[in-house]
């Protein structure tokens, strides 16, 4: 039965969905074990269509769309051994995930015995074994070392526990009741959709509400292509670097070479780097899902986020590089080149669209996993992802301290971290002057450091961006590089990157974020802005002249209009200007 479809109708049932995911989110918030979950937002909830083509997407970690890639593995696997019942469980890189850290629990749907859909949750683990804790290390050398690998495999079938399973990945990782524990308020959040699900069903019908889960998905792609078709067709570049693997100093170069064709994007990444020893590779899988939020910048927020938004791309990423790793290349500590990923994608689409995208953001440049046991001889495992600021965007500043507007990650908060870690927070605080200057101004870095509280820790670090700093965009300029420190409990300092290594009481561990990109020319600020910026100690004195040609009293806060109308009518003409103390 075809049935005329009433976009009213549409626009409730979209609507429905989203309450869906939504509340699934919410489900796995309430219920789950870990801060990584409960207080970090490391996960994601989805609905798919029967093969893998995403419905509803919630509001957390947008990784909904590889969900596809997940599914088809489990087909090709179970063929039609799938039932009502049965909840699948699945991590491997290269049948359908992204790093094994993050664990797939989809729930197939059923109605009058026919596959309509699939439910998914998605979210990343404290650990899941392998040879450092946390799962996350990015000096592993293969996919081996990274932890136990589950392909797509029946978690309950047909309502009953695989207990094989759960003693296998009990006995696998550590701290597993946390892990267990998790895993199970995701199998408790797709049951919480199922019943919202089929009363939707009860309500409009199955064949019903298909035609319409149908056409909000042409209706995605409709709106994607009209947005496409209104920018100025081309061929844009950009590349990005990451400092390095971990392995040699060589820099990590991503490229990509954006077509726009009438209503059609391409996003070719040939020319990036080979991948490398470290196990800082991409998956595919993760590189679709940047682009599926790099499409969705240039389209207004009502369209509807489902697969039709990617039907008007295509994607070339050659195998075995940085970009779409190959067996069995490693991939634990993939997170910080899915941020250059995005840096790139953004930084090509702002030449299209320079009005939208705004400057370099800083992504999860830092990833830190501490792990041991602590005064009770209780194993504990922390993961922190931290999340800098946004770059200036073309019509107001970026925001401080906040994540990326393509990841919906919070922050752990010192008190919850100092109650059940053997740490504590000595540091967390902006950084001034390190947010890039622009008439839009970036985002400030911050500082947090963590005092070891326990002997024979195990320090998993992460970090990037301290050769090649977020930049600015239309003349703003960048923010200011990463910076990291190991001092020992008597005083003895290290500069830290990419590394695994062992820490004791009293040892303090100093993350300084790097600062996001401004953008816009810097003397062209309002002055009045950088006034304010000066009083709140976002910029200094000496910041505000040298780099928006502003001059201010530091007593008084003044402005002396005539040397920063001399300062920035020299800057406009391109002359360097003597400066006087």
């Amino acid at each position: 039965m075809t049935v005329e479809i009433d976009i009213v109708t549409r626009e409730l049932i979209n609507n429905t969905l989203s309450s869906i995911v939504d509340e699934m989110a919410l489900t796995m918030q309430r219920t789950a074990y870990s801060p990584l979950l409960r207080d970090l937002f490391d996960f994601c909830t989805d609905i798919t269509d029967a093969e893998g083509n995403l419905i509803a997407q919630g509001l957390t970690s947008p990784v909904g769309v590889c969900s596809k890639y997940f599914v088809e593995a489990l087909k090709k696997r179970w063929g039609g051994d799938i039932k009502p019942g049965d909840v699948f469980i699945g991590n491997d890189p290269y049948e359908g995930g992204s790093h094994i850290p993050d664990v797939n629990i989809g729930r197939p749907l059923f109605q009058n015995g026919q596959l309509v859909a699939f439910i998914f949750s998605i979210a990343h683990q404290l650990d899941m074994g392998g040879r450092v804790a946390g799962s996350n290390a990015c000096d592993n050398i293969n996919i081996y070392q990274e932890g136990l690998r589950i392909p797509p495999l029946k978690f309950y079938e047909q309502g009953v526990p695989n207990y094989v399973l759960h003693q296998i990945i009990e006995k696998n990782v550590r701290v597993s009741h946390k892990v267990l524990g998790d895993i199970s308020a995701m199998v408790a959040s797709t049951a919480v959709a199922e019943r919202r699900f089929r009363e939707l069903i009860k309500k409009y019908t199955w064949p019903i509400l298909e035609q319409y889960i149908n056409s909000l998905m042409d209706y995605s792609e409709e709106m994607t292509r009209a947005a496409i078709k209104a920018l100025p067709d081309g061929v844009y570049e950009f590349e990005d670097f990451l400092d390095d693997d971990g392995f040699s100093d060589d820099p990590v170069r991503i490229y990509l070479k954006l077509i726009i064709e009438g209503d059609s994007m391409t996003f070719d990444f040939t020319g990036s780097s080979p991948a490398v020893k470290g196990s800082i590779n991409h998956p595919f899988t993760s590189t679709v899902k940047v682009i599926h939020c790099g499409v969705r910048a240039i389209l207004e927020p009502w369209v509807p986020i489902n697969s039709g938004v990617l039907r008007p791309t295509k994607i070339i990423a050659p195998e075995h590089t940085i970009v779409n790793a190959g067996f069995p290349e490693g991939v634990a500590g993939r997170g910080v080149t899915m941020g250059r990923v995005w840096d790139v994608v953004s930084g090509a689409l702002a030449k299209v669209a320079p009005d939208r995208i705004p400057a370099c953001c800083t992504w999860v440049d830092f990833g830190i996993c501490i792990g041991g046991d602590d005064k009770n001889r209780e194993p504990f495992i922390f993961t922190d992802f931290l999340m800098g600021s946004w770059g200036g965007r073309p019509w107001a500043d970026g925001i401080s301290a906040q994540t990326s507007y393509i990841l919906n990650y919070s922050n752990v908060p010192c008190e919850v971290l100092e109650r059940e870690y053997p740490l504590r927070i000595e540091h967390y605080t902006f950084v001034p002057d390190s947010g890039g200057p622009g008439k839009y101004r970036g985002g400030l870095a911050y500082i947090r450091d963590y005092r070891i509280l326990a002997d024979d820790v195990i320090v998993q670090w992460r970090q990037d961006r301290e050769k090649f700093p977020p930049w600015g965009l239309q003349g703003g300029k960048p923010g200011t590089p990463t910076r990291a420190y190991y001092i020992t409990a008597d005083g003895k300092e290290k500069k830290l990157k990419k590394s695994v290594f062992t820490a004791n009481s009293g040892d303090l561990l100093v993350a300084i974020l790097d600062g996001a990109g401004g953008w816009g020319n810097p003397f062209e600020r309002d002055i009045d802005k950088v006034v304010s910026d000066v009083r709140n100690e976002i910029v200094s004195v000496e910041a505000a002249k040298r780099d928006y040609g502003v001059v201010i009293d530091p007593e008084t806060f003044d402005v002396d209009l005539g040397e920063t109308q001399k300062l920035r009518e020299a800057a406009s003409k391109g002359i360097a200007v003597e400066e006087h103390s």
